[in-house]
């Protein structure tokens, strides 16, 4: 297998559940209920989204099309925060991911309105390149700042690394240049003592890559286990990727990336594009 020949640390990952999107008919109660089942299937940590006040300013909201789509007020996300823990309990993790929806202030404001709630790390509170606001952020908070899925290489993750900017490295092997490297990020990080929780939101290749990834590495911990609806992920190979009692997926003892392309998946989803 591929993460055995580049190190093996570990055989089996712990996987999140990357979960806890708005939607317009998804209250408070209905985001309990979802994070609650999660915990059965044997997931022991749940990251949930913040950030999506239209009021706050610079917020990515401004720039789609519909910026009162599924936006809730600043004291609503507090609630799905605290509604999310109460599912939890309080042994689980939880994890929370603004997706650069915040300024510094913003950020330092809401987790200070969830200090209560015991959060496991705080994702992406600013802009990718808002390098000082992020270091202030992670300065001023004992919570750990992960980051930024958005930097697509070596040398940006280098800036937020020696800048003190995260305290999580959160690369993406589709995003930020393929396992190589993703490999001397991680590499980097380990040198400043940091682990490494990837992005992965994507495909099945991009999850059994980003597998391969963090299982190669000494510094790898959680991966990211979308719960979005998605058939190139779950149909895509022959060796379904499934997540046991304990909240763990296994990596094959087989070749390469271990896994087979189902052929039938490919040509039911196959778009065939136009070549003037």
């Amino acid at each position: 297998p591929l993460y055995r020949l580049l190190g093996g640390y570990q055989e089996q990952l712990p996987v999140y559940a990357s979960a806890g999107f708005y939607a317009q008919d998804k209250g408070v109660q209905q985001l309990g209920e979802e994070v609650a089942g999660y915990i059965e299937r044997g997931f022991q940590c749940v990251k949930i989204k913040v950030g999506r006040q239209p009021d706050a300013l610079l917020n990515p909201l401004h720039q789609m099309p519909a910026t009162d789509y599924a936006t809730v007020s600043f004291e609503e996300d507090v609630a799905r925060v605290q509604a999310a823990r109460a599912a939890l309990g309080p042994t689980r993790k939880l994890a929370i991911d603004a997706n650069n929806a915040w300024t510094p202030s913003l950020a330092l404001k809401f987790m200070a309105a969830v200090k209560d709630q015991d959060i496991y790390w705080l994702e992406e509170p600013v802009a990718t390149d808002d390098l000082d606001g992020s270091a202030l952020v992670a300065h001023q908070l004992t919570t750990p700042v992960s980051g930024y899925e958005t930097e697509t290489g070596l040398p940006g993750f280098r800036d937020l690394i020696t800048r003190h900017a995260v305290d999580i490295v959160q690369p993406d092997v589709i995003w930020t240049g393929g396992i190589t490297e993703c490999r001397k990020v991680a590499a980097l990080a380990q040198a400043f003592g940091l682990p490494v929780i990837p992005h992965v939101f994507s495909s099945a290749v991009a999850t059994i890559a980003n597998m391969h990834f963090i299982a190669s590495i000494p510094n790898g911990s959680w991966l990211e286990w979308d719960q979005n609806p998605n058939a190139l992920r779950s149909e895509l190979f022959e060796e379904p990727l499934t997540v046991d009692a304990t909240g763990h997926v296994r990596l094959l003892d087989r070749p390469g990336l271990g896994v087979t392309l189902n052929q039938a998946t490919l040509e039911r989803y196959r778009i065939d594009r136009h070549r003037p």
